[in-house]
């Protein structure tokens, strides 16, 4: 049995953790006005410091907004926030995204990757195949092997899609795609524990089958397909 580093959180952790999840929960309205930063250190039992670091850090995430010498308000976050703030709407959910952000990624997953899907399997190079297979062999080995591995073999997936991108010739989706790893890999993950490692793999041949081929439509319907069924599965 392996065991991790067990890791405590520290005060301002806990301090931000528990101002998020008042948001989050609807307990904290958006727009409304929270206590002072004096006011909040002697309520929640911390120091001035770590509230200041903390709102600040709230602040760039999208959850507050700081007015100078007005005050503190909750801010719409989601017409504010930033990757961070998904992350962070992910662990109040138990690790997972709630459907609309889920069926969000995959709205977003699909305009991007289409693109750039037909354009690896029209252009892309033996030694760009090779690359992908060797992704898959990978894959293969963890579900053999190590099928519990859910986390690796989500960051498995990942690269797989993300090269898809690299090897488009578009310059910009592989950065997009790449800012959103660790919320694509937590999904991925859940979705390899619903579907079970094996399925996962079903689900992942029929992209190198086709980029194999040199088959767009092919790509392209099949990344349609698990557009419309995998928010089914994880949610």
């Amino acid at each position: 049995m392996p065991f991790s580093e067990i890791v405590a959180p520290t005060i301002k952790e806990m301090f931000t953790d528990k101002i998020e999840e008042m948001i989050l929960s609807g307990e904290l309205k958006i727009g409304e006005k929270l206590p002072s930063e004096r006011e909040l250190a002697a309520k929640m039992k911390v120091s001035k410091t770590i509230v200041h670091s903390g709102l600040s850090e709230m602040e760039r995430k999208g959850f507050l907004r700081i007015e100078s010498r007005v005050g503190i308000y909750v801010n719409d976050y989601a017409k504010y926030g930033t990757l961070e703030t998904m992350e962070s709407i992910a662990k109040h959910h138990g690790g997972m995204l709630d459907e609309r952000n889920i069926r969000s990624l995959l709205e977003l997953r699909y305009a991007i990757e289409g693109i750039c899907l037909k354009e690896a399997a029209k252009n892309r190079t033996p030694e760009q195949l090779e690359y992908l297979r060797d992704l898959v062999k990978k894959a293969e080995e963890i579900c053999l092997v190590h099928p519990e591995k859910t986390e690796e073999l989500a960051e498995c997936y990942f690269d797989f899609h993300h090269y898809i991108c690299v090897i488009s010739g578009n310059t910009i989706a592989p950065l997009i795609i790449y800012a959103f790893k660790k919320p694509s890999i937590s999904f991925w993950a859940n979705s390899i524990k619903a579907l079970s490692p094996r399925k996962s793999l079903d689900r992942l041949m029929p992209f190198f089958t086709c980029i194999e081929k040199k088959d767009p439509e092919g790509a392209l319907e099949h990344l349609r397909m698990i557009t419309d069924t995998s928010d089914r599965i994880v949610v």
